[in-house]
């Protein structure tokens, strides 16, 4: 049973605003959602509605938040877009075929995914029998038959695809935001908004391996690839940013150095990152970068970005050193994360979730421009008791620290 603590002197926005500016605060915040990338999976199961999750949280003492989806048209809401999907089962193939078609005004576009054993143990495709534009689970060349984008011819389609919310759609998602501005007003709460980002888009469309070929071998077609993805990131960031949006979480997962080289980051996705963050900071927003690895050789980089938080920083992921990260942007870039999701919070003991909290805890002493949270989504695949207990001893761990 979790015990709260002593009362905060700050609300939690203030907190928050001030971790993102590197000022002091009344103590560590500690955040699982809105804030950085992830979520509880138990706690959200049980509670679907992001207001009652926001109380919950805050009741134990976290900081958290209300997170505006992106303001996206999605393509089966699109009257211009037909859209056909398909399962098949062809001879000599061991697994089904699921295939999705987008007809444009200026052409189709078409992925088809094998849908392995695995399917079902993926917790974002499990039980769906259509396909998402976006998907993880497309990305290895093993799952993917077709990639969505693969040539020169299929940009003009992908124009056709990629827009931002309008007409009725645009109305509703205003009218979500305008309830989700007034409970953030209300309990001195941060309104975030999630944003896809460009290299993310790009690796679940292309995959991997076909990315890397256009971006080293034909440069300007993945120029003009980048432009319209990094076009339409902007285009529904400012909706978002009209909306009243304070804080923007920026996916970066697909854009570290276990994908790109220093040089091709600095060649393709650092002059995105750099105008969504300027342009997020004229609205008076922060900006969190979500980077889960990898991240070590850009460091340089994400400090001259202007970004005013990396997230997601797990001190088991290979290469990583949170205190050598520390030391050598946390004058200028908010860190957040440290307490590893999987192996600590849902599989470890008691006594190893403590003392991973304890690790981030003093990486993170003194606790300006810091924020405590998982690395990344807690979704307890095994034992969902294992799960929920750890949850609570990293959240009286933490108060012990105050």
């Amino acid at each position: 049973m979790t015990v709260k603590a002593t009362v905060s002197s700050m609300t939690s926005r203030e907190r928050v605003l001030a971790a993102m500016r590197r000022q002091p605060v009344d103590h560590l915040p500690l955040c699982v959602e809105t804030l950085c990338h992830g979520f509880v999976r138990f706690v959200t199961e049980r509670l679907p509605s992001p207001f009652k999750r926001a109380k919950y949280f805050t009741g134990l003492g976290l900081d958290a938040g209300i997170s505006l989806d992106e303001a996206v048209c999605l393509p089966d809401a699109n009257p211009e877009i037909r859209v056909r999907s398909w399962r098949e089962q062809p001879a000599g193939e061991p697994h089904p075929l699921m295939g999705k078609e987008y007809r444009t005004p200026k052409g189709s576009l078409r992925q088809v995914v094998v849908r392995t054993e695995d399917y079902e143990n993926d917790y974002f495709s499990r039980g769906r029998e259509t396909l998402d534009l976006f998907s993880d689970y497309h990305v290895p060349a093993n799952r993917s038959r077709q990639y969505l984008v693969e040539k020169e011819a299929d940009l003009e389609a992908l124009a056709c695809l990629l827009r931002p919310v309008t007409g009725a759609a645009l109305a509703e998602y205003w009218e979500k935001a305008r309830r989700a501005r007034e409970f953030c007003d209300q309990h001195q709460l941060t309104l975030a908004v999630y944003q896809l980002g460009v290299g993310d888009p790009i690796i679940w469309m292309s995959g991997v391996e076909r990315t890397l070929q256009m971006a080293m071998e034909e440069k300007d077609l993945f120029r003009r690839y980048v432009e319209l993805v990094a076009n339409w990131q902007r285009e529904v960031l400012a909706v978002a940013l009209e909306a009243g949006a304070q804080h923007v979480v920026r996916r970066g997962i697909y854009e570290s150095t276990d994908f790109w080289s220093p040089g091709l980051f600095t060649e393709f996705l650092f002059e995105p990152l750099k105008r969504e963050t300027a342009m997020a900071h004229a609205a008076g927003a922060t900006v969190d970068y979500v980077m889960m690895s990898g991240y070590m050789p850009l460091l340089d980089s994400i400090k001259s970005a202007g970004l005013d938080m990396l997230s997601n920083l797990d001190p088991l992921a290979h290469g990583t050193d949170i205190r050598a990260i520390r030391a050598a942007i946390g004058d200028a870039v908010t860190l957040c994360g440290g307490v590893n999701n999987y192996l600590a919070l849902e599989k470890g003991t008691e006594a190893d979730v403590r003392r991973a909290v304890r690790e981030a805890i003093a990486a993170f002493t003194p606790a300006t421009g810091c924020i405590l949270a998982p690395s990344d989504c807690v979704l307890s695949y095994d034992d969902e008791s294992v799960a929920e207990r750890n949850f609570h001893v990293m959240i009286d761990t933490w108060h012990e620290s105050w």
